[in-house]
């Protein structure tokens, strides 16, 4: 029995002694029951300060609870499977093997047996919400590498709960199994109460609370108040106080409306104030006064063997399953890693007096040390930008003429749909040109922990980001049904961080193979061409995407032409493009890309070419390039097609250039230019001074600038860049 602190202490004095309570798991078993009572819930054996931090750490538990998934375990695959159990059963094996030893060896007294033992079985386990935080501050949470070792937690973790909920529950009286059996009966029992009792009334609420609305806060309150019961009922079946709160979290439903309210109510409090203050506390009582070198060293081995044996049992299994040397260790440590659920379990351990405070010092600096030594080891170990920087070209300049033209559509908002279906439309997909799309709808994590990828050919679920997504999903549908053969869909919905959501974003261009990914811009204008809405946290996506996408971007626009519904979209009318060439790899890319839209019966394209009067410092390789780019052009597309036309202009400087772009503003649906990042040219000279968005070159940040009306929408393409990353 763990101790629960004043809170919880005089208020489960009185209900356990009624005759309905389940004495049988407490004091009756017991040489003195009252000074059993007293010990665990007496006040002098807490102070106030631990007392308000235990319950920050319930809260925190809680929320920890409502993040998680445990769906989760039905869906990971075998390799998660094998890793999570492993990376459980063998250190637990060796420790208490380990242990054994010691005792046989030293004849240390059963007490010391017994808190060694535990002492090895803590070092054995993996905390889920330990790793959770530990990905999210690597930002590697929704990576290859943070997806397995998520899954491979939740696997040991509720494992080893199981396990830790049947043998607290034994040794309450080992003499006598019917009380043993009833001890974890009481624990199953509460657990289908919160299933079958209190999950429902969660759905309840849910059904109650209006579509995009917060969650009452009267129902906030009140589960608040089971949060606190929760942790007394805990205590009375003889578990730990935390594990009351963290299956009462299991029942919530993930996601908003409900675990969204919740989190935004109590996190940035309790996690924000009570954990730091808990984690003072634990450091507040620590003596190193009085400590003992051989008590330390024998302590120390039994974490160090644990653990080690554990960093094996990772790391082989993970070998075995094919993955490389350094994930395979980095997948290790992260799993070995520790954090405040370990410094919980250890501060319960000293209120119930199962620790002295030699042991109790030893396992917060174990604690402290490993988590010092865990995160720049896995840093060093694992970058998740290397896979990206591939040597095979995937761009839209080295796709073979009547081959497939994968691209990945990234949608934000619904307002982002009739614009992008609008681009495709435009870039002539046929039955001898096809294009794949495959469609992401990108929804910021919030309210859970773990990130998900969810494919809509294989997934069907019920939750609101699902319904979000099917608005959209269906958009697409419709139009693929019109290009039935010559345009395929594949939707997908990615709920991640903002800061790792390009994460996914890339790696689904690598696995699919894709040639262009198309993202849209961070800002939003007005039918009327006034300025809208602006995210920030889209601009953070898109520049991650660009500077570590394994294909070329495309970074879209939208002024405001295309906002109509996607039936208009769909109409066969005459659409105005324009192309900007000023020479280099992103402008070959787009110029690419204007080949394709020229092909199409339906698109009126205008290439206007911008020379420099004066040449002097130009790469001759370069122009080379771009001549060769260009006649092909000529050649292919706008010879004898008068829908076609191609003009070259020659300037001397950036205002010349903007004296030619400016009026194509006025007399086009499109223009897409090349981003050429970086790349300095006398006919932008002078442009850059007033640039506000590196992201769209100096072209693109001129054409979407905010004292331009004009409604046309700008493509601002960026070529893969092979084998290197960008740094801005």
């Amino acid at each position: 029995m763990m101790q629960s602190g004043i809170l919880l202490g005089p208020v489960a004095k009185k209900l356990l002694r009624y005759p309905w309570s389940p004495k049988w798991l407490v004091a009756k078993e017991r040489e003195d029951p009252e000074g059993w009572y007293d010990n665990v819930f007496a006040v002098s054996s807490i102070s106030p300060l631990g007392n308000l931090a235990l319950f920050g750490v319930m809260i925190f538990q809680f929320l920890i609870g409502v993040k998680m998934d445990p769906t989760m375990v039905l869906t990971t695959g075998k390799k998660a499977l094998v890793i999570g159990v492993v990376s459980l059963i063998v250190p637990l094996t060796f420790s208490v093997s380990f242990v054994s030893y010691m005792r046989n060896r030293m004849g240390y007294p059963f007490s010391i047996h017994r808190l060694l033992t535990f002492i090895g079985a803590a070092q054995a386990n993996t905390s889920f919400p330990v790793i959770a935080c530990l990905l999210a501050d690597l930002k590697i949470l929704n990576s290859e590498l943070g997806r397995l070792a998520l899954s491979s937690a939740i696997i040991s973790d509720l494992s080893y709960r199981i396990l830790d909920i049947t043998t607290t529950s034994l040794r309450i009286n080992i003499s006598s199994l019917m009380i043993s059996f009833l001890a974890v009966f009481s624990c199953v029992g509460y657990v289908f109460l919160v299933i079958y009792v209190l999950r429902p009334a969660f759905v309840w609420v849910i059904r109650r609370t209006p579509e995009g609305k917060q969650v009452k806060e009267v129902y906030v309150v009140l589960i608040m108040a089971l949060v606190i019961l929760s942790g007394l009922a805990s205590t009375s079946i003889g578990q730990h106080v935390l594990f009351g709160p963290f299956i009462l979290g299991l029942a919530v439903p993930e996601g908003p409306p409900l675990g969204l309210t919740l989190i935004n109510r109590l996190e940035s409090f309790f996690i924000g104030l009570l954990v730091p203050l808990f984690l003072t506390n634990s450091g507040l009582r620590m003596d190193f006064s009085h400590l003992s070198l051989d008590h330390i060293i024998v302590l120390s081995s039994v974490i160090v063997f644990t653990l080690l044996a554990k960093l094996a049992a990772t790391f082989f299994p993970a070998i075995y399953c094919h993955m490389p040397m350094k994930d395979s260790l980095a997948l290790a440590l992260i799993l070995c890693s520790k954090g405040i659920v370990e410094m919980a379990i250890y501060n319960s351990w000293k209120d119930s007096q199962l620790v002295e405070n030699e042991a109790f010092v030893t396992l917060i600096m174990s604690v402290m040390l490993v988590s010092v030594i865990m995160q720049p080891a896995v840093k060093a170990l694992y970058d998740p930008t290397r896979k990206y920087s591939g040597y095979i070209k995937r761009t839209i300049q080295d796709t073979k003429r009547n081959s497939e033209l994968r691209i990945i559509v990234c949608i934000h908002e619904q307002e982002n749909v009739p614009t992008t279906i609008r681009l495709l439309q435009v870039s002539n997909p046929t039955t001898e040109d096809p294009i794949f799309v495959y469609l992401i709808h990108l929804v910021e994590l919030l309210g859970r922990s773990a990130p998900l990828l969810i494919s809509h050919s294989l997934w069907k679920s019920n939750s609101l980001e699902d319904s979000q997504s099917q608005h959209i999903i269906n958009a697409f549908r419709h139009y693929e049904r019109k290009y039935e053969g010559a345009l395929s869909i594949q939707p997908f919905t990615a709920i991640s961080p903002i800061v790792t959501m390009h994460d996914d974003i890339c790696l689904l261009a690598l696995s699919k193979r894709a040639s262009f990914i198309i993202i849209p811009f961070h800002k939003q204008w007005a039918i009327d061409g006034t300025m809208g809405s602006t995210n920030l946290s889209i601009r953070t996506v898109n520049n991650n995407v660009l500077n570590r996408a394994p294909c070329s971007v495309g970074l879209l626009v939208d002024r405001g032409v295309l906002g109509r519904s996607t039936a208009m979209l769909l109409n066969e009318s005459t659409y105005r493009v324009a192309m900007i060439f000023l020479g280099g790899e992103d402008d070959r890319e787009a110029l690419a890309l204007a080949r394709r839209m020229g092909e199409n019966p339906n698109v009126q394209l205008k290439v206007v070419r911008i020379v420099a009067a004066n040449k002097t410092g130009v790469n001759e390789l370069q122009m080379r390039l771009d001549e060769e780019a260009v006649d092909e052009f000529k050649t292919n597309v706008s010879r004898n097609n008068e829908r076609v036309v191609y003009t070259e202009e020659v300037v001397r400087d950036g205002e010349q250039t903007a004296s030619i772009v400016g009026p194509m503003e006025h007399e086009h649906d499109l223009i897409v230019v090349g981003r050429r990042y970086g790349v300095y040219s006398p006919v932008t000279a002078g442009l850059t001074e007033w640039s506000e968005c590196a992201e769209l070159g100096v072209l693109g940040d001129m054409l979407a600038s905010s004292d331009i009306k004009s409604p046309v929408s700008i493509l601002v393409v960026q070529q893969q860049i092979i084998g290197s990353m960008l740094t801005s």
